[in-house]
């Protein structure tokens, strides 16, 4: 059951991130009202073919790009530069007895880069060095999000938080790195009814894909679809 994931060929005070949602959903209704204006012709790009067995994260469950401003010594966006959906160990959408991480997406980031957690405001269900089996996720978290939906984090540098604790949008979870055999980078993936072993490994139940990720960066807004080779914004 080992899982490999691919190899990878201003210091202004932080906005708050309790105003992450709403600032970002003002940016959206913004670009929603511009985009049904007359004579509007923009339109998101289309996001990938629907997988049989997989989900969708529910569009009205909170989302967030899981970086801040300080990602990449200060850009405060990443490059989604690694494996994409269905390439390399980002397999399976519901197999039993599996990982199922189809819908995984990987982030060019720095060693160091602090991490947030994609679902936000959660309870963390296991925070350490993956057991055997799980080994090449190296130190990673796993964070309930309610209603079946959860989180995982993986290859961090160090870990912030612990088992059972309960954390919001804004709580820097870990820092990036490259644990489990990789160069430093965030691989992040979103789960729906999946199980965790005694030892803290996660199987079972279905990848679910990223829809409407919040961001504060670039203007705010959010990502209706997380495309190949997109830049992803704080």
């Amino acid at each position: 059951m080992a899982f490999r994931w691919p190899s990878f060929t201003r210091t202004p005070r932080p906005r708050p991130r309790s105003r992450r949602f709403a600032m970002a959903v003002a940016a959206a209704l913004t670009l929603l009202g511009t985009l049904s204006a007359p004579g509007a012709t923009a339109a998101p790009p289309p996001g990938p073919s629907a997988i049989a067995g997989c989900v969708d994260w529910p569009t009205s469950k909170f989302l967030q790009t899981p970086l801040t401003y300080k990602a990449n010594g200060g850009a405060g966006y990443a490059w989604q530069n690694g494996s994409h959906y269905g390439e390399g160990y980002h397999v399976n959408c519901n197999a039993t007895g599996n990982m199922n991480q189809y819908y995984a997406l990987d982030l060019g980031m720095r060693q160091g880069d602090e991490i947030l957690a994609p679902g936000g405001p959660g309870t963390v269900l296991y925070a350490g060095w993956a057991p055997s089996g799980w080994e090449t996720c190296g130190q990673y978290i796993v964070v309930d999000h309610g209603g079946g939906y959860w989180s995982v984090v993986c290859h961090l540098s160090q870990i912030l938080v612990s088992k059972g604790q309960r954390i919001t949008d804004a709580t820097v979870i870990g820092l990036v790195g490259g644990t489990g055999g990789f160069a430093p980078h965030l691989h992040f993936s979103l789960m729906y009814n999946a199980k965790l072993t005694a030892a803290g490994g996660v199987y079972g139940g279905q990848s679910a894909q990223p829809r409407r990720l919040f961001h504060i960066g670039c203007g705010g807004g959010y990502y209706e679809y997380i495309n190949k080779g997109q830049q992803v914004c704080y």
